[in-house]
């Protein structure tokens, strides 16, 4: 059997907007999922699946 790697959680003290929280207690209202998970697994997601910007070609003229 192969032994799977220990997971490592580290937590981000963020500034949210209040509009979000409350969004984010809503939706953990209503799908019974805990606040902290969901609010990890959403960011886990979009960080994740970032993807940043291709460089136009100004930039990478002005070597930016």
């Amino acid at each position: 059997m192969k032994d799977k790697a220990p997971a490592v959680k580290q937590m981000y003290r963020l500034s949210v907007e209040p509009r979000v929280v409350d969004q984010l207690v809503r939706l953990a209202a209503r799908t019974g999922i805990p606040k902290t998970r969901l609010a990890t697994r959403l960011f886990t997601d979009a960080v994740m699946g970032f993807k940043p910007a291709a460089r136009t070609r100004a930039a990478k003229a002005s070597g930016a």
